[in-house]
């Protein structure tokens, strides 16, 4: 097969252009610690678990006392400890549920694991389960 320079130019670009995003994604995934500090190693390895066990990027799972369920407007209040994945501090937050099915059976006081996803700006509940 018979290529001409503006062929081989355009293959080029398209190379340079697919190899110069995969270097920035994993640039942006391990921009945010330092491997050369125990805090910093551990993140790593917390990231890498997560990619190893098929979770999407964005999604975080954390272990909450719910505080209050609203099933008509989809909400839950839960409280959490820290969700470094997350960038949140120990906190108590209303978040919306993708489903209002997910809120069936939950109430005030019961201890559950969440996984919520950064979805325009807000957090959605996108797994919950009761705790044991």
């Amino acid at each position: 097969m018979k290529t001409t320079p503006s062929t081989r130019t355009a293959l080029a670009l398209a190379l340079a252009t697919t190899l110069g995003t995969a270097t920035m994604t994993f640039a942006q995934t391990h921009a945010d610690h330092d491997h050369s500090t125990p805090e910093g190693m551990q993140k790593h390895m917390q990231l890498m678990q997560q990619e190893q066990q098929g979770k999407a990027a964005g999604q975080h799972e954390a272990e909450a006392l719910v505080r209050k369920v609203d099933p008509a407007a989809g909400k839950i209040t839960l409280r959490h400890g820290a969700v470094p994945g997350m960038d949140m501090g120990a906190m108590t937050m209303v978040y919306t549920v993708k489903d209002k099915a997910m809120l069936d059976g939950l109430k005030a006081g019961d201890k559950v694991r969440f996984t919520a996803e950064k979805v325009d700006g807000s957090y959605i509940v996108t797994r919950i389960e009761k705790a044991e």
